[in-house]
């Protein structure tokens, strides 16, 4: 079987930066498994598996807008300091999860700690980075309703593909 449009698809990929930072940092491949169209992964990238079978391998470079989108400022937010609690150990780089209005988890990384307030930054860590991605199938089969439901920002119901 072949890649398609409505696939549950199993990879193990690679990401790399200018300046070769790694993504996994290991810079070890890592597996992911996802449902075509769902948001999970960059469009981009998904039209490049379009088509692929099982141990087909990949290489493609993706510009920040076809990647993990440029940086948004307006995900960039100052909070109170209280807002995390006595107990937190807040340096920068360290990477939180928290609930949307949706209760969904979203993730947000500290920029920076002052006295009173902490910088927090939405933007997905890649946001605004080229990166090569090197990829290859390891799993590709018809999505099944269970997939969709676990893939779907709305837990499988009428949303439509991001």
């Amino acid at each position: 079987m072949k890649v398609s449009e409505n696939s549950f698809v199993t990879i193990d990929y690679l990401i790399r930066l200018q300046g070769g930072q790694t993504f996994p940092a290991s810079g070890v491949p890592e597996t992911i498994s996802f449902c075509m169209g769902h948001g999970m992964m960059p469009p981009a990238l998904e039209a490049a598996m379009l088509g692929m079978a099982v141990n087909e391998r990949k290489h493609v470079h993706l510009a920040p807008s076809e990647a993990y989108g440029e940086v948004d400022e307006e995900l960039i937010i100052e909070v109170n300091r209280a807002e995390f609690g006595p107990e937190a150990d807040l340096r920068p780089g360290l990477v939180f999860e928290t609930l949307d209005d949706d209760n969904h988890p979203v993730h947000f990384v500290v920029v920076e700690v002052k006295p009173d307030t902490v910088v927090i930054d939405f933007n997905h860590p890649l946001a605004g980075k080229e990166v090569e991605i090197d990829f290859t199938i390891r799993g590709v089969r018809e999505a099944t309703p269970e997939d969709l439901s676990q893939c779907s920002c709305c837990g499988g119901g009428d949303c439509q593909p991001h």
